[in-house]
């Protein structure tokens, strides 16, 4: 008889832990589930109900798969990411705040040769966001020199223009100047690879949105010290979303 007593006793006791814990857990949601190869880098965008996946370099392994499990407040709140799977650098580089209408980025890095396989789950948790990976407005982050990255430079670009931008890359950086219109705003950008070579290569765009044009004012030479402009033309009134990378072949 005891002994039930006390085993009631421990179970009652396990009982109002759980409840009162349960208020604090019930307000974490997951938001996504992604599952996808990548060989460069994987960008995933979310607002409200919706998500994008944005991959870099080779489109031979698609989008991944992706399943929105629930919406993103429109509120205060710190999303954080979870991976089963994959050898790379998953990071939230925006946090959701009411400077970019609630909006959350997660990326992948993978910098090892080849693809592998990533499985990660979004969550999110109400209260003030915690700091993010940064990346640097208008300038491409610089890759690790000791890292094993795959022998192939590339551009990957993002952001909101208004009128004219030109975008001037360089070895491991890129640098941003507004020409006409208003400043670019919600510029990402990555360079994956070993950045573009003091050598003569023949970039081309891929081009992923876009309202405007998307021009290659200059193929790197001897003649600029191996630079590459490019121009966006956005030719309709307010700001346009381009995405794009900047790609040479291997040789």
């Amino acid at each position: 008889m005891l002994q039930q007593q006390s085993i009631r006793i421990v179970m009652a006791a396990v009982a109002i832990a759980g409840v009162s814990a349960l208020p604090a857990a019930a307000q974490q949601r997951v938001l996504l589930d992604w599952s996808g190869r990548v060989d460069s880098v994987a960008r995933i965008s979310i607002q409200g109900g919706g998500a994008r996946v944005s991959i870099v370099g080779t489109q031979e392994n698609g989008a991944g798969d992706l399943h929105v499990r629930n919406e993103l407040p429109h509120r205060d709140g710190n999303v954080t990411v979870q991976v089963a799977e994959g050898r790379g650098d998953v990071d939230v580089v925006q946090q959701p705040g009411a400077d970019n209408d609630y909006t959350a980025i997660l990326r992948i890095r993978d910098r090892s040769g080849g693809a592998d396989m990533y499985r990660i789950t979004a969550l999110w948790t109400p209260g003030a966001a915690t700091s993010t990976t940064a990346e640097l407005n208008g300038e491409v982050e610089r890759p690790h020199r000791g890292d094993n990255v795959r022998d192939v430079g590339l551009l990957h670009w993002t952001g909101d223009v208004d009128k004219t931008a030109v975008i001037r890359w360089r070895g491991d950086r890129a640098m941003l100047q507004n020409v006409e219109g208003d400043v670019a705003r919600n510029v990402r950008a990555d360079v994956a690879g070993v950045g573009l070579p003091p050598r003569d290569v023949t970039l081309r765009i891929v081009q992923r949105e876009a309202r405007g044009n998307i021009i290659i004012e200059q193929q790197p030479s001897s003649g600029n010290n191996y630079t590459a402009v490019i121009r966006v033309n956005d030719p309709e009134s307010g700001y346009g979303h381009y995405d794009f990378d900047v790609v040479f072949d291997r040789r």
